[in-house]
């Protein structure tokens, strides 16, 4: 079927990606997009996207998670490296270390709110859902948060190469965080071991042999980047909901709606990934259509999530919706490393905020964030009379 009904980079779709979501669904379950160079497949359907992220062996990683080709780095590789990195750094993601750092995150958004509750209006990206995670990721590592707008500033950069046609744009941004974090990582190599996951990943030796440069590097900056953007546009995209739908914050703030379920209902109606990418090993053949080797595959997270067979009045924003579990965070080998971060990270953030915040309010719907395959708030307005 031509593409011409669908344009993931239109004003249309980029403002309600939904409308690519009904598109897809509306047609084939493969879909050839040529809109794009190279051009992609893409996957809409739950049990195709699932069959494809269940299976990486035939749709692997190493070849990148975007539209374009890049070579395997860090987590995003396949194995063996893929384990061997995974498996450095995910003791500092595992469940009892994440629950550790829960006095800490309070402490974190009570402090961010006390800077805004004076101000008659307030953005909450800005105050808020930015900074929070960006502090955290920064102490987890062991790097010093003073410059978190610059770390932001980068990071923004290497999410907008992910998914641009052309990342020449972004060059300079990405060589400075890599010269930053490269030399942070010389400046471990000669000291004690700080507990930091940055310290941990500078003294790491496969076969024998600390890590090059590179290898070291790109890990630390899939972490940063990683640790904070899910978060931010998690939280921008439930409080955007919230109250964009008359009645639900109130509701929310009252305690009748529960905050994990709400949570999840957000991160399936609005997933901060609209989607990722795979690359083919070999032919593939799905519902009818050969996908050739060495082919990218696009895995629409937000469309599977939409998935009426699947889910029950899919379109509809249902907050105390129970059932299948949505796809945002991957699933198999590749699944989010942070899954669980970004999760205690939202649900501190938004308990401290209905607490203090009961009567918060939209100025405006603010600012879409520009990378076609993320989907979250770069601005969000607010104005309350917090206490």
């Amino acid at each position: 079927m031509p593409d011409d009904d669908l344009n993931l980079m239109s004003a249309e779709e980029m403002a309600d990606p939904s409308i690519s979501a009904r598109r897809l669904h509306a047609g084939p379950r493969v879909r050839f997009y040529q809109r794009f160079d190279p051009p992609f497949f893409i996957l809409s359907r739950y049990q195709d996207v699932e069959a494809v992220l269940r299976d990486p062996q035939t749709f692997v990683s190493g070849h990148g998670q975007g539209p374009n080709f890049a070579p395997p780095s860090g987590v995003v590789s396949d194995p063996p490296d893929h384990t061997f990195f995974r498996d450095l750094v995910q003791p500092a993601f595992l469940p009892r270390a994440i629950s550790e750092r829960r006095p800490r995150l309070e402490a974190i958004a009570e402090e961010l709110l006390d800077q805004v509750v004076e101000k008659p209006e307030w953005d909450l990206h800005d105050a808020l859902g930015f900074p929070l995670p960006v502090m955290i990721i920064c102490e987890i590592l062991g790097i010093a948060a003073r410059d978190i707008e610059r770390y932001k500033k980068w990071s923004d950069s290497s999410v907008a190469a992910l998914s641009a046609q052309d990342p020449t744009p972004y060059l300079e941004d990405q060589l400075a965080m890599r010269t930053h974090v490269r030399d942070l990582i010389h400046q471990r190599r000669d000291e004690p071991d700080d507990g930091g996951l940055l310290w941990r990943i500078a003294a790491a030796k496969r076969r024998g042999e600390p890590l090059a440069d590179d290898e070291a590097t790109g890990l630390v900056l899939q972490l940063f980047v990683a640790g904070n953007e899910t978060t931010t546009s998690l939280i921008s995209n439930f409080v955007w909901r919230f109250l964009s739908i008359a009645g639900l914050w109130p509701a929310f703030c009252r305690g009748e709606i529960d905050l994990d379920r709400a949570i999840n209902e957000s991160l399936r109606y609005d997933p901060p990934l609209i989607g990722l990418f795979r690359t083919t090993t070999r032919a593939v053949e799905i519902a009818d259509t050969t996908v050739p080797a060495r082919t990218k595959v696009m895995t629409h997270y937000l469309a599977a999530n939409r998935d009426s067979a699947v889910f029950e009045d899919p379109h509809r924003f249902d907050p105390l919706r129970q059932g299948r579990k949505h796809l945002s965070f991957g699933l198999g080998i590749h699944v989010c490393l942070g899954m669980e971060l970004a999760k205690l990270e939202a649900r501190i953030a938004l308990d401290v905020l209905r607490r203090r915040c009961p009567d918060l309010r939209l100025v405006n719907d603010g600012e879409r964030i520009g990378p076609f395959l993320f989907w979250g708030r770069r601005k969000l307005p607010v104005t309350i009379d917090c206490s």
